[in-house]
């Protein structure tokens, strides 16, 4: 099932379906640096069968819990993105919960004035 948000500005896709990290290239442009966000709780299988599709990956992983939604990880995950530079072309990709989400997606937001940015809540 595929459900359209129409917004003011822009419109997108909500996709839901079994087994959608299998192709996942149907829904998401994975061409251009691809950093994908997730956490330790995480089953490393669905981060790397994102990876495996993406021409060129990154993966930066955080501790499990609530916790981890904080400012120094927000820096560590800028200063990361900087130092592979990352551009305003690019995209984030978020695999876990909410956590993961939220950081990812403010993380999305602020650099380079926001990027792409996808979310697969787990």
């Amino acid at each position: 099932m595929i459900l359209q948000v129409l917004m003011k500005d822009r419109t997108y896709d909500v996709v839901i379906k079994r087994n959608s990290l299998d192709n996942i290239e149907q829904y998401i442009n994975l061409n251009g640096k691809v950093l994908i966000v997730t956490d330790n709780g995480v089953p490393y299988e669905y981060v790397s069968k994102v990876l495996n599709k993406c021409d060129n990956g990154f993966v930066y992983t955080i501790e499990q819990g609530e916790e981890s939604k904080n400012f120094s990880n927000f820096e560590k995950i800028l200063n990361y993105m900087i130092e592979n530079t990352f551009l305003r072309t690019d995209s984030i990709i978020a695999i876990g919960g909410g956590v993961v989400g939220d950081l990812a997606g403010f993380v999305a937001s602020t650099y380079m004035r926001g990027i792409n940015f996808y979310n697969i809540p787990t």
